[in-house]
This record gives C-alpha cells, structure tokens and sequence, in this order.
C-alpha cells in the first residue's frame, strides 16, 4: 500500500509540478497501510511519513492524492 500512494504521489508531481498534500483512503486502505509502519496507532506520525494528510472517504475505490490550497485540519475547522 505504501509503496502505491508514493507511486500515485510521484505521479501527481510530476504532472503538477508540486507534492499533493492530501490522500483520501476508505477504512481498508488505512488498515493495510498501518500494517506497514511502526506504530500503527500513531496517525500523526504516518501523516508526517506520508507528507499528506489523510481524509477517509468510504467510497474511494483506490487511494487518490490531491492538493488543497486550505490544510485540510483548517478546513475542517472552518
């Protein structure tokens, strides 16, 4: 799983020219992806790994990276 969200990262900057900063997950996405780190437990910590953070939308079929010009934790917070 890792390894597919640096691809699809790489990808996007590549095309863009700037890191997507945001990557939408469904519940199983995330539960893979902890089985791939150290602390599972720690989602401020995959967050700082990944340089993304990390928005769950049960509908996303696969992992999707995007850019917000607003933090997401500000968005929410609006």
């Amino acid at each position: 799983m890792l390894s597919f969200i640096y691809q699809i990262a790489n990808e996007f900057e590549q095309e863009h020219g700037f890191s997507p900063n945001l990557l939408y997950v469904n519940y199983t996405h995330l539960e893979c992806l902890k089985q791939e780190i150290l602390d599972p437990d720690d989602l401020e910590s995959m967050v700082q790994l990944l340089g993304m953070e990390i928005v769950l939308h049960q509908e996303a079929a696969l992992p999707v990276v995007t850019w917000s010009e607003a933090p997401w934790r500000q968005t929410l917070a609006s």
